[in-house]
Formats: structure tokens, C-alpha cells, sequence
């Protein structure tokens, strides 16, 4: 089952690491409030496109490269909590100054978070264990005729079927299940499937 957004939890207790706190406090401190900004902003993509080829941005890593990656992990970590137990922005002010972050620091994630948090939400739906989404078939069909070398033939033919979809981020096609199968057995699957769609919606009239 996807994990979605779940009532209201101000309770922080374990939610946070000491190194996700510890990335966050590096925000405005360690790193400047410009290169913070910039962070945030490429965590952010990070977080609403895992699947996208995002353009490197050397400058965030130009000085104190190792906190600046503890600081990324923090933001991406900080907002997958927020949008997991529901915070609204004020939940998450509130939260960042518990933790006596920088101002600049507090401004800018609850800033990004309020603009974003709808794309956040959605995102975190798509989070976590669930069954394949199917959403493009392919297929081709191979018979056994005779060939030069052989007399003998079935003339059956036999269907290769493809069942898979497409990244949200790349457009890239992903195989989700590829199966062989004669034309009794293709019709018995079609015959499910219809059966399936006739009981769909015999609920949805109840």
C-alpha cells in the first residue's frame, strides 16, 4: 500500500536523526544563506522528480562539500516527514524553530514548503509499496511454419505479450511482466479480464 499523508503529528520525537538535525542547523551557519537557498531548491527537485536527470549545480558543493550533502539529505528527509504526518507550514516553522535553525534557514524551508507542500503530497502517494500500474500493452505474434530444414509444423500460432508503463520523471518505458501464451489461453485471459470489468461495475451501481 502507498504511503499517503496521515492526520496531523507534531510529536517530532524520532522523526528527525541527529544527522538530519545536524544538516539542517549546517543551513545559513556553515553554509550561507545564498547557498542554502540554492540547496533547498535542488532538494527540492530531488524530492519531486527522483526519476529526472537533474543537472549538477557545483556551486552548493564548492566549499564544505561534506555538509552541504548532510544538509541536501536533511531537506529531502524533512520535507518526506512533514508531508507524511500532514504538517501545514506553521506546523513546520514551528518544528525548525524547536530546533533552533538560523532564521534564513527556517524562512527559506518553510517558504519552499508552503509553495510546494500540494506537490509534496502527491508525491509522497507514490512513495513505498504498491502493485504496478499498468498502462501500455505491446505484443507480437510468432507461428511455426515449415521451414527448409523441417518438415514439420504446428501452425499454431503463439502471441509474446508485454504489460508495462512509462516514468512519470523520463518517459522511459519499463517492462512490468512479459509472458507467452497460445490463442485458447489469450482468450481465456480476455475472458477474465471482461469478467473482472463486468463485476467492477456491477459494484460501482450498488
Amino acid at each position: 500500500m502507498a504511503t499517503g499523508a496521515q492526520s496531523p503529528s507534531t510529536d517530532t520525537s524520532g522523526l528527525l536523526s541527529a544527522t538530519v538535525v545536524a544538516g539542517l542547523k549546517n543551513l545559513g551557519t556553515v553554509l550561507t544563506p545564498q547557498v542554502t537557498k540554492t540547496l533547498v531548491a535542488n532538494a527540492l527537485k530531488l524530492t519531486l522528480h527522483p526519476d529526472a536527470i537533474i543537472a549538477p549545480v557545483p556551486e552548493i558543493y564548492a566549499t564544505n562539500a561534506a555538509s552541504a550533502k548532510q544538509s541536501e539529505y536533511a531537506v529531502v528527509t524533512l520535507y518526506a516527514v512533514a508531508t507524511k504526518h500532514a504538517w501545514d507550514s506553521m506546523t513546520l516553522r514551528q518544528q525548525l524553530e524547536g530546533l533552533s535553525l538560523h532564521s534564513s534557514a527556517v524562512e527559506e524551508l518553510t517558504r519552499v514548503y508552503d509553495e510546494h507542500r500540494k506537490d509534496l503530497v502527491l508525491r509522497q502517494l507514490q512513495v513505498g509499496e504498491n502493485f504496478p500500474h499498468i498502462t501500455d500493452v505491446q505484443w507480437r505474434i510468432a507461428c511455426d511454419v515449415m521451414s527448409s530444414t523441417s518438415d514439420n509444423s504446428s501452425g499454431e500460432a503463439h502471441f509474446y505479450i508485454n504489460l508495462g508503463s512509462y516514468r512519470q520523471g523520463s518517459g522511459e518505458r519499463i517492462t512490468i511482466v512479459e509472458f507467452m501464451c497460445n490463442a485458447e489461453e489469450l482468450q481465456s485471459l480476455i475472458n477474465k479480464l471482461k469478467e473482472i470489468e463486468r463485476h467492477c461495475h456491477q459494484v460501482a451501481v450498488v
